[in-house]
């Protein structure tokens, strides 16, 4: 029978040591003096008046590189565990005593000499150990008690000419007994790996999103790490670069990541760019994690769980982007904070397979709410002439226009041309803005501009804190996307891997199905069949199972949430300056 009584950590560096009132100080002290050995882990017995304590000692390894403005301790920790135990199969006080002298090699008459009794009871005492513990020799008696931690400290007699086993070693030390350095005569067996994540990282067009996705992975890790890694592992993350409109570029970037035999994979929309992606991971078999928004290939993963069972998209499809849009401009009207002067609207599209967010859902949405589609204008990736665009929309002249193009340059530059038109039309984005090299191309032409996101970074404790960690590590703050899915993403994989106690894709697989995940981006849950979590309020009613659909509005430089209620309010929003002036 046992029952633990205490599980401390003790801190290499700390001056003021935890203490538990049942566990008595010379544990704590040993524990303090395990950090000199070259041990990972050490068990013992200790006698604590009638009762037997058994000790553990685990050391904890720190990952050296601290991270600014994240308090913690700095090198080792060991984790000190204590129970209240029975010893099996009535072995007694002495016998123990016996069976410890025993494992360090002593004779009968030197055990003898040591416990102040005659060889003669000592050769008895072993006769009955011998039959309650069902072993035929000493020597199977002193394997048992090292392999059973069936070893007490204080070491009857002291430490004075035995070999060096773990409890004499750590005694030694305790009682400051002279040491001459020799190496370990222990087989390196091999520790335990790291866990390993591997990143796809944009470059190029889309450099300013693969900044956001490598620094949210990279503080994740880095914040595990610093609190002891999973379950004794540190986690180590491998990054690949890719050029999103490149597949070849893209397919060596994720076989660099099998190469590296990663636990998992994690990205933005490298799969919604090169369709290749989906079949390539599925043949790894380790869990996948994309950003990618791409409704079809959700569709793809779900119509077959037992080939793409590890994909996720940790985020909602495309296809609620425009429905997000009409329920603003429907909220705005009811409160009447906006009038539109027309019920025209222009969609400008991406040209590429992943951008269809101008679908029959939208249109029939749209029709619902009195609003008509005056043009779709689809545009190509990754540059595009945008003063012929904005020409066209002068001749359009519409009251709202949807843009979801993604490249935030882009979209920079389309700010750029259209404010030169003077019209004064409501400009919807998706996701583009969020990146912070927008605003810096755009400055403020940027004011006024709303924008959406299927996976936003709450305005809420955990999300200032995220954004407060992010530029205490990196030195500006992150957008309101990319980084925090990213983060989001790795600290997923490490619930699973920490609940679990191993990276076996079936086990992981099934706990991200089971349980929410509370991230910066809200709530990841995926169910039963889901390869994408649900958005509130699009897909779900209940904000606490889902991502918040987010919309905002920027003013002053600054993000605005404008809904969904309760994260956001439409009563923030504000006419942008543009259309004051028209």
């Amino acid at each position: 029978m046992s029952r633990v009584i205490a599980e401390l950590i003790i801190d290499a560096q700390a001056r003021d040591q935890a203490s538990h009132p049942a566990v008595p100080p010379e544990i704590v002290g040993y524990a303090r003096a395990f950090f000199e050995t070259t041990r990972d882990s050490l068990r013992f017995l200790w006698r604590s008046g009638d009762q037997w304590l058994a000790v553990h000692l685990i050391r904890q390894p720190h990952d050296p590189d601290c991270i600014p403005g994240y308090p913690r301790p700095a090198g080792e920790r060991v984790s000190l565990r204590v129970s209240e135990v029975e010893m099996p199969r009535g072995i007694t006080v002495r016998e123990v005593d016996v069976l410890t002298l025993l494992a360090l090699g002593l004779t009968n008459a030197g055990i003898a000499e040591r416990l102040g009794t005659s060889a003669r009871t000592v050769s008895t005492q072993i006769e009955r150990l011998l039959i309650k513990l069902d072993q035929r020799t000493r020597g199977g008696l002193a394997a048992l008690a090292v392999d059973s931690g069936l070893l007490r400290l204080p070491i009857p007699g002291g430490v004075d000419g035995t070999p060096g086993i773990g409890i004499v070693e750590l005694e030694g030390i305790v009682n400051d007994v002279p040491r001459t350095p020799t190496l370990p005569l222990r087989p390196a067996y091999p520790r335990k790996r790291p866990l390993t994540v591997g990143a796809l990282v944009p470059t190029g067009a889309a450099a300013a999103d693969g900044i956001e996705v490598h620094h949210g992975a990279m503080l994740a890790v880095e914040e595990i790490n610093a609190t002891g890694g999973i379950a004794g592992r540190r986690v180590e993350l491998v990054t690949a670069d890719i050029d999103l409109f490149d597949s070849r570029s893209v397919e060596r970037g994720v076989t660099r990541l099998f190469d590296r035999e990663v636990d998992a994979i994690t990205t933005s929309y490298a799969s919604a760019e090169c369709s290749s992606v989906i079949d390539m991971v599925a043949d790894y078999g380790k869990p996948f994690l994309h950003t990618a928004t791409f409704a079809e290939q959700v569709r793809q993963t779900e119509s077959d769980p037992a080939r793409y069972g590890a994909i996720f998209q940790t985020c909602a499809s495309e296809t609620f982007y425009g429905v997000g849009l009409i329920r603003l401009l429907t909220e705005l009207e009811h409160a009447g904070i906006w009038a539109p002067r027309s019920r025209r609207m222009v969609s400008i599209e991406a040209a590429t397979s992943s951008t269809r967010v101008t679908n029959e859902h939208f249109l029939a949405t749209a029709e619902k709410a009195k609003w008509s589609l005056a043009e779709l204008i689809r545009v190509p990736v990754p540059t595009t002439d945008w003063s012929r665009v904005a020409q066209r929309l002068t001749e359009l002249d519409p009251e709202v226009i949807m843009v979801t193009h993604f490249l935030d340059q882009e979209v920079a530059e389309f700010q750029r041309e259209f404010v030169a038109t003077g019209l004064s039309s409501l400009v919807y984005c998706v996701y583009g803005p969020s990146i912070p090299r927008f605003h810096d191309a755009v400055g403020g032409a940027a004011d006024g501009i709303i924008w959406s996101t299927t996976t936003g970074t709450y305005d809420d404790v955990l999300g200032r804190r995220f954004r407060n960690q992010y530029a205490a590590r990196f030195g500006r703050e992150p957008g309101w996307s990319q980084a925090g899915a990213a983060y989001d993403q790795v600290n997923l994989l490490a619930a699973a891997w920490s609940a679990t106690a191993t990276p076996n894709t079936a086990d992981v697989v099934r706990h991200l199905r089971r349980w929410p995940h509370r991230g910066v981006n809200g709530v990841y849950y995926f169910g039963d069949t889901n390869h994408s979590t649900l958005s509130y309020p699009d897909l779900t009613p209940d904000a606490s199972m889902a991502q918040a659909h987010m919309i905002y509005q920027i003013q002053s430089g600054a993000h605005h949430a404008l809904g969904p209620e309760p994260f956001g309010s439409c009563s923030r929003f504000r006419l942008p300056s543009w259309c004051m002036s028209a």
